[in-house]
């Protein structure tokens, strides 16, 4: 709630003609392997933080541009991966990151791009933000409604998901990115970490039921927030959580945000 105060009065900059909005974003992401199915993959796709006997994490960094009406055309430009930890068999991981950084990991150029949620099927950010309520429990119900039924107990875990997804791209009106908040506060299982550095961490922790098994995953997101303007600094997502061999301060995914005026595209 004091998120959503500190957005609802933070004026976002006024970019002169020409200039944009330079989202710089860092991003980790883990990758897990099991010996015993001997294959590599994101946690979740056949192999579990539990299960796994080896892991590492792939790094890049990019940026985002967008105008000063968020309507016209946005770019994007992004480094390439690069192996930045090991955990377990150093072999395995550089033999198992080798095809991976070859077939996928090169960078991109500068090229017109809207962000997009990682959940989304034919819509892109601008859209959610165009069509949800702004009545925090309208629209909790919007985004469930939205983004239909899926495995028991995880109805809460999507919608905080594509809220965190959403509040990290850092645009919108204040008013609109306060409901978020406001809309976060709602759900259940949420914890607020003491200020540290003019920043603050949410942890939302929420159970997922695995297809087929008796056991329930816990996954958990966290959030960290500039308390003076409301802007989403880090994000993190865990599944599996305090499960197997990967220590439980490496997550499946951070990524970490960084906001500028840029006089031009680069």
């Amino acid at each position: 709630m004091g998120a959503a105060t500190a957005a609802a009065g933070f004026s976002p900059p006024v970019l002169a003609p020409g200039q944009y909005l330079r989202h710089a974003w860092t991003q980790e992401v883990l990758s897990v392997y099991d010996a015993a199915v001997g294959y590599s993959t994101t946690p979740g796709y056949g192999v579990s933080r539990a299960s796994a006997t080896s892991a590492w994490v792939f790094r890049r960094t990019g940026a985002d541009y967008s105008p000063a009406d968020l309507r016209s055309q946005w770019y994007r430009e992004t480094g390439p991966y690069e192996l930045s930890t090991i955990i377990g068999d150093e072999d395995i991981a550089r033999s198992q990151s080798d095809g991976f950084l070859r077939n996928f990991g090169q960078a991109t150029p500068l090229s017109p791009n809207v962000p997009w949620l990682p959940e989304s099927a034919a819509e892109n950010m601008l859209w959610y933000f165009d069509s949800m309520p702004r009545d925090p429990q309208a629209m909790v119900a919007w985004i469930r409604d939205h983004q239909g039924s899926d495995l028991d107990g995880w109805e809460d875990g999507k919608v905080g998901w594509m809220l965190i997804g959403l509040l990290s791209f850092n645009v919108g009106d204040p008013e609109m990115r306060a409901s978020m908040y406001r809309a976060l506060s709602l759900l259940p299982g949420s914890t607020v970490g003491p200020e540290q550095g003019g920043q603050r961490t949410i942890t939302f922790d929420s159970p997922l039921a695995m297809s087929g098994a008796d056991a329930t995953s816990l996954e958990r997101y966290t959030l960290t927030i500039e308390t003076a303007t409301g802007l989403v600094m880090e994000t993190t997502a865990t599944s599996d959580v305090g499960q197997g061999v990967i220590p439980s301060d490496v997550p499946d995914t951070r990524t970490s945000y960084e906001v500028s005026i840029v006089d031009a595209l680069p």
